[in-house]
């Protein structure tokens, strides 16, 4: 019997959804979580209660749950209601670079050095640049010591 009167609210449809692909070899998300070793903590996957004590209500329609550390589990240090921006640059695909103990998202270092993504992109996995040298390399000066060699 459920005594928290959630049952269909979006944050148990996200605890539900969250156990689903973590423990259900049938959902289709499992490879990619349960199936990666991703689980959910004790806590939270035998008591809705303790997850919406330690998330409590998403902020907005806009929001869903996120893991902080995408190779982590789901336990309240590791988890956040995010928006899709910030979703989007927390994925596994997403290539990120540190520099002076700052890391951003290539798209994040490209809009603030004024450089194409794909220019930083290529830098670092084609020409196996290393993240310093690849944001340090102004595209107009390389582009005009070209032209003048040409």
């Amino acid at each position: 019997m459920m005594t928290h009167g959630m049952y269909g609210t979006p944050e148990y449809r996200a605890w539900n959804a969250m156990k689903g692909r973590c423990h259900n070899p049938k959902n289709k998300r499992y490879p990619y979580y349960g199936g990666r070793g991703i689980s959910v903590c004790a806590e939270w996957a035998s008591s809705f209660e303790s997850f919406f004590r330690d998330m409590g209500f998403r902020p907005s329609t806009k929001h869903s749950l996120d893991r902080i550390d995408t190779d982590g589990n789901y336990e309240p240090e590791n988890c956040r209601w995010a928006d899709k921006l910030t979703q989007g640059r927390n994925k596994r695909s997403v290539m990120s670079l540190t520099v002076d103990g700052v890391t951003k998202t290539i798209s994040e270092w490209a809009a603030e050095r004024g450089i194409k993504p794909s220019t930083l992109s290529d830098r670092v996995k084609r020409l196996g640049w290393d993240a310093e040298r690849a944001l340090g390399v102004d595209p107009s000066a390389y582009r005009s010591r070209r032209s003048a060699s040409s």
